[in-house]
């Protein structure tokens, strides 16, 4: 590969300068993730996990942080009825795999444990969310 490089570009030393803006472009790859950690905002009052499905709230259940166990809920695809599962443990919580029928590929289940607010489970095929929400209202509208 390197030499396949040399032949196309030739021997092309690198200089301080090329050193230094490469380095540069690294740390600016870094920037928008951390800038979105660092400024979200913590989660007012107690965390309950929403799960979502066609964009329609189906299962509502608050997040402990002290306990670990499951919990099931049931929802409807394609007029089938189903159950869900849901682990929590240590303020956190996974989404265990759905049926193989209407979930083929299991890539929610490789996305693993979420605890904020920011992040999000998704199984796509049924157009299914879980997420972490405050249990207050905030009262700024993001549409104003």
């Amino acid at each position: 590969m390197i030499s396949t490089l040399k032949e196309i570009y030739g021997s092309y030393p690198l200089k301080k300068w090329d050193i230094a803006l490469l380095f540069f472009f690294v740390l600016l790859s870094f920037m928008p993730p951390l800038y979105f950690h660092l400024t979200q905002s913590p989660a007012e009052g107690d965390k309950v996990i929403i799960v979502e499905k066609d964009g329609k709230e189906i299962f509502r259940h608050p997040l402990d942080e002290s306990m670990a166990h499951e919990v099931q809920f049931p929802f409807v695809h394609n007029g089938e009825s189903y159950e869900g599962n849901l682990e929590l443990k240590d303020g956190a919580v996974k989404l265990h795999r759905l049926p193989e029928e209407i979930v083929p590929l299991s890539i929610h289940e490789d996305m693993g444990w979420i605890s904020e607010s920011y992040e999000v489970i998704v199984a796509l095929p049924v157009k299914m969310v879980v997420r972490i929400s405050s249990s207050e209202v905030d009262e700024v509208d993001i549409t104003t």
